[in-house]
């Protein structure tokens, strides 16, 4: 349980925006999430129709999903409830969309318009399955730069309080209590992680100058 509660919280920082949860394509229980769209029997009688074969069409390629036919809410309730869960495709479908044999795709990792785009309704399981693929690879694209952005390797100690101000330390520490404990008394950061991959030569902890085997990550805690 430990261990699933800080892989949630990684996600949630890594990914997560002001709208909510943002959940990668292969980690979230539900991909893609089905929202008809209709203001009267007449519009949901044909929608529903529609929805129904999406439904079963998505669902037999593999791709995990939800119908949200809920009749108590409105279309704009359920975007932003299903936005606030992390859910990474939205598919919308409207009379306009019955008529023109087509659906609306919402990426959740692209808000608003950018994320929107419409698509026919032939071929929809390969074009749900490419597109669950091209935002798994784009989250992780943002997630590798964040990093790669934030991540120093200080030259000494004084040098390694001024980055943990805002961002991340990767340097070598030899792992006594003491170390640790300065780090976090004059910066406030703490040991983050220590990779399994480690460099085979021997150097010094950026703390006291002691031999050191392995570099961690230092980091404050927000």
């Amino acid at each position: 349980w430990a261990i699933s509660s800080r892989i949630i919280g990684a996600i949630i920082m890594v990914h997560g925006d002001d709208q909510g949860l943002v959940l990668p394509p292969r980690l979230a229980p539900i991909q893609a999430v089905i929202v008809p769209i209709f203001k009267n029997d007449a519009e949901k009688a044909k929608v529903m129709e529609v929805a129904d074969h999406v439904f079963a069409e998505l669902k037999a390629a593999g791709i995990r999903i939800k119908m949200d036919d809920r009749d108590n809410v409105s279309s704009g309730y359920k975007f932003n409830d299903w936005e606030m869960r992390g859910v990474p495709l939205r598919v919308e479908i409207g009379p306009k969309d019955v008529e023109k044999g087509s659906v609306a795709l919402a990426r959740r990792d692209k808000p608003g318009r950018e994320g929107k785009t419409f698509v026919p309704q032939a071929g929809l399981p390969s074009t749900v399955s490419g597109l669950l693929s091209e935002i798994q690879a784009s989250l992780l694209q943002r997630a590798t730069d964040y990093f790669n952005a934030n991540v120093h390797e200080p030259r000494d100690y004084e040098e390694l309080k001024k980055v943990v101000q805002d961002g991340w330390a990767f340097s070598y520490w030899c792992e006594s209590r003491e170390c640790e404990a300065k780090v976090k008394e004059d910066t406030k950061a703490t040991t983050r992680n220590i990779p399994l991959n480690q460099p085979e030569t021997e150097v010094t902890c950026i703390v006291c100058g002691k031999p050191s085997k392995r570099k961690v990550y230092f980091a404050r805690a927000y």
